[in-house]
């Protein structure tokens, strides 16, 4: 159980929006469910909190997470995906804001990958009437699947440079043998054109330098007419840091490598969906005790 110090409950009764991570704090690798966190938030509902989803999966990739709180009954406020690069409506998954990589970085990102032989993989993002996403994944390898991970068909093209496509992500197979060394040298070549992160695992993600959780939190908090210290995270990895050390309480999951725990307002003492239920525990007890409620976190786009 967090111990509640009159400083962290103070910060907890101003929290009126939960922007939670997916992979590695709602659900891990062997558990796409987190029947245990949904129980929670139901108990978060009458306390007139909003939860959503802040995960750097594709719009697809992060709708088995969404259709399990829709039919919890939870309404969702905007959501992010793509590590901040696409915001959309939870209500109906209409774009509300895209941060597209330009055509000469992203040219820059292909060559880079191609001199070091590295796998990539190109998501696009365009948009069709009415503000609806239309995704499609490319790649030039020629072993590569039929299929993404999130079950998308991956199209495979001679040039990616050569794609007339509104790409917002480009997802680079880190080999075994390079490790973090390959991300801290892309990261060196490329870091004045692009955001290079990572979320774990054998993946390092590539998008628009303004296409950060932090900065999707930010615009979300406009949109929902809150100010930042109204809002909670929660999140496990590097593509989670900036966006828990910069929310009114930032939470990370017993999980998370060390660097991203530092920089959170506490961490829970269990990992992934347990440690978000421990985290939400605690914003329940802190605004219980408080002697007044919260108004109710708008689930409609306001311009």
């Amino acid at each position: 159980m967090i111990e509640l110090d009159n400083e962290l409950a103070a910060r907890l009764r101003k929290i009126r929006l939960v922007l939670a991570d997916i992979d590695g704090t709602l659900v891990s690798a062997d558990n796409l469910t987190f029947d245990n966190v949904l129980a929670q938030l139901r108990r978060l509902k009458p306390l007139r909190i909003g939860f959503s989803i802040a995960t750097g999966r594709t719009i697809r990739g992060a709708s088995f997470a969404t259709s399990q709180l829709h039919q919890s009954g939870s309404r969702l406020p905007p959501m992010i995906t793509y590590n901040g690069a696409v915001v959309l409506a939870g209500k109906d998954s209409t774009l509300l804001s895209r941060w597209l990589i330009g055509r000469d970085d992203f040219r820059a990102v292909i060559e880079a990958c191609r001199r070091r032989s590295l796998g990539t993989t190109a998501y696009a993002c365009g948009s069709q009437l009415d503000f609806i996403p239309r995704e499609s994944v490319y790649s030039e390898s020629a072993q590569a699947p039929v299929s993404d991970f999130n079950g998308m068909e991956i199209r495979r093209v001679s040039d990616l440079t050569a794609v007339d496509d509104d790409f917002v992500a480009v997802l680079v197979e880190v080999p075994a043998a390079t490790g973090e060394g390959l991300l801290a040298e892309l990261q060196a070549e490329l870091g004045e054109r692009v955001r290079v992160t990572t979320s774990g695992g054998r993946y390092i993600e590539i998008c628009h330098t303004s296409g950060t959780k932090l900065n999707a939190m930010a615009e979300l908090a406009k949109m929902e007419q809150l100010k930042v210290e109204e809002i909670m995270t929660i999140g496990d990895n590097y593509n989670d840091l900036e966006m828990i050390a910069g929310a009114g309480v930032g939470v990370a999951v017993a999980n998370a490598p060390e660097p991203v725990r530092a920089s959170a307002t506490f961490q829970t003492s269990l990992p992934s969906g347990q440690g978000v239920v421990e985290a939400l525990r605690a914003l329940t007890r802190a605004v219980r005790s408080s002697p007044s409620p919260h108004p109710p976190v708008s689930d409609v786009f306001v311009r």
